[in-house]
């Protein structure tokens, strides 16, 4: 697995705690565009959500509760780094 931000983790645990959504660390060597970013020095960090039509395990499928989660953690990533940023 590609070593991700831990800066970036971090936010992403503190918008998910703030969200109260459980969102676990997975390592994946799945070698997408972030493995290269961390690769190269940028920093990268990834949110995995199930998927029927993409995922390697053909017994899941997303729901759009699902999605909504996603939306709205990295909605509040981006908003609290924002605020940081100001």
């Amino acid at each position: 697995p590609a070593t991700m931000s831990p800066v970036l983790i971090a936010r992403l645990d503190r918008a998910a705690t703030e969200l109260q959504m459980r969102a676990p660390h997975v390592p994946s060597g799945a070698g997408h565009d972030a493995a290269t970013f961390a690769g190269a020095d940028i920093a990268a960090a990834m949110i995995f959500v199930r998927n029927e039509n993409g995922s390697h395990n053909p017994h899941e499928a997303m729901e759009i509760a699902d999605l909504d989660q996603a939306i709205r953690l990295v909605f509040r990533f981006v908003t609290d780094f924002d605020k940081e940023q100001s």
